[in-house]
């Protein structure tokens, strides 16, 4: 019974390790159907049901050397019975058995012993095996999902493989191969984020750079299209905005440059970054020549924006006395004359008389300025020495015409009266004055004289005229004139009541 047994429980040896060596096979042949999780613990329980086996038939075996023994002894008690001989040398042969099975199951446990460690050896080397081809497998997969990491169509598989599963996988290892490459998946695309982020940063920082050495260079076109490239990559980038204005500012164009600048505080909050923003602002609008009155309203902004009360000292700088007129505007009979006084003898003035803006482009004051009848606007700057311009001053001046020059206009011309045989001439002339008269006889006197109006009505219509520097004959010193009524074409002169006529 006791070689049977342990030939049988020996055979049942056998038959639990078959399964660790095809498993094992299996591991090292099949990476993608077993873990290495799985198989360690399944050789584990294996390894524990085997020792269990063992010592459950090492207790049998106990229990039966027992019972042998027992009854050898009762044998031994009755060496005259024949059939207790008999006895005895069955129990002698089964002794001699149950040795011999005692060193095969000995020399078994050897090899189990042997086994284990093969074992043992063959989880390692799997384990290791399975290290290998998992890493090189995911590096595989590593380098084509970094291909592909840009296309939309990766995340959705991706989703599809992990959470669209109609079917539960069979083993294990796929789930981890699958875990393996969503893993890889999250860290290459956030390295690939990083990566791109880290470029688009660069050229960012790049063109900035460049844009920056251009405006030094005052290539202002060239930098515009830097300072545009930056904005492609990131609209609302402040440094962009800012180089933009001064490179508009660079251009001459003061308007865009304006809008940028605004635009470009709008983004800041730095203070001195703010400050180098006002500054180049101020200075564009110098170079503008937008007007005291709005540049003072700037650097006001400034400094309360900043708290740097320098921008009010400044103001300094570029504060120019306006010029001034000696005749106040308004309206005025006759001809007038404007003369515009300067603020700072050293600085210049320009002026307009059509309503228009000054600048150093327009006529530089240099004599009086002659208003005659009608309406006229003089506009007057004052440039100091810095180029920039005082406050602009204006006057509007209306100008009718004088009593002494409707007289004038009234009596200029030839007029001729007829008493008789007499005709009496007189001419009038800008202060020119020929008489002359004509007899029957056809004999002839005249004279001739220089006048001046030394009184006149508003309306120009009667007046007074003192005459001297007479040559000739009979050209009174005095000559009373008289227009009215006007548009009758007919004046009286002196009070002989004689009509003269064109």
């Amino acid at each position: 019974m006791n070689s049977k047994s342990r030939r049988k429980k020996r055979t049942s040896y056998g038959k639990t390790e078959l399964p660790i060596e095809r498993n094992n096979d299996t591991l090292v042949t099949d990476q993608n159907n077993t873990s290495a999780d799985e198989q360690e613990k399944k050789l584990e329980q294996e390894k524990n049901q085997v020792l269990a086996d063992l010592v459950e038939n090492e207790r049998h075996e106990d229990s039966v050397v027992d019972t042998e023994v027992e009854q050898t002894a009762a044998l031994d008690s009755d060496d005259g019975d024949p059939e207790d001989a008999a006895v005895k040398q069955q129990l002698d042969q089964k002794s001699e058995a149950q040795l011999a099975e005692e060193k095969a199951i000995a020399g078994d446990e050897e090899a189990i012993e042997d086994e284990e460690k093969t074992e043992a050896l063959m989880i390692e080397d799997t384990e290791a095996l399975m290290n290998e081809q998992t890493e090189a497998l995911m590096d595989e997969k590593t380098e084509a999902l970094v291909e592909v990491i840009n296309e939309p169509y990766v995340i959705e598989n991706t989703e599809s493989l992990v959470f669209k599963q109609q079917k539960p996988f069979k083993h294990k290892k796929p789930v981890i191969i699958v875990s393996s490459i969503i893993l890889s998946l999250l860290l290459v695309g956030g390295g690939v984020a990083a990566y791109l982020n880290y470029q688009r940063n660069t050229e960012i920082s790049n063109d900035l750079k460049n844009g920056e050495t251009l405006l030094s260079e005052a290539k202002f076109d060239q930098a515009m299209k830097a300072f545009e490239d930056v904005g492609t990559l990131d609209a609302d980038n402040p440094d962009a905005i800012f180089g933009k204005a001064k490179a508009y500012a660079g251009l001459g164009d003061y308007g865009n440059a304006r809008t940028y600048f605004e635009d470009s505080l709008k983004r800041i909050t730095d203070l001195e970054k703010m400050k180098q923003v006002y500054n180049a602002y101020i200075d564009s609008e110098v170079n503008a020549k937008i007007g005291e009155e709005a540049l003072f309203a700037l650097m006001d902004r400034a400094a309360k924006d900043t708290g740097d009360e320098g921008y009010i000292k400044r103001k300094g700088e570029f504060m120019v006395k306006a010029p001034s007129f000696n005749l106040n505007p308004g309206s005025y009979q006759g001809t007038q004359a404007v003369d515009i006084i300067k603020g700072d003898p050293a600085d210049k003035i320009y002026f307009t008389t059509d309503g228009s803006q000054p600048t150093t482009a327009s006529p530089e004051y240099t004599t009086v300025i002659e208003l005659t009848p009608g309406e006229k606007t003089i506009k007057a700057i004052e440039v100091g020495a810095n180029g920039y311009p005082s406050k602009t001053i204006e006057g509007k001046y209306i100008i009718s015409a004088s009593s002494e020059s409707i007289l004038e206009n009234n009596i200029s011309g030839s007029w001729t009266s007829r008493s008789g045989s007499y005709f009496y001439r007189y001419y009038f002339s800008n202060g020119y004055l020929t008489y002359s008269y004509s007899y029957g006889n056809n004999s002839s006197y005249s004279s001739t004289g220089n006048y001046q109006i030394v009184g006149v009505n508003p309306n120009g219509t009667i007046a007074t005229l003192s005459v001297f520097n007479v040559t000739g004959y009979s050209l009174p010193s005095t000559l009373n004139i008289n227009c009215e009524p006007l548009g009758d074409n007919m004046i009286s002169i002196n009070t002989r009541g004689y009509t003269y006529s064109p």
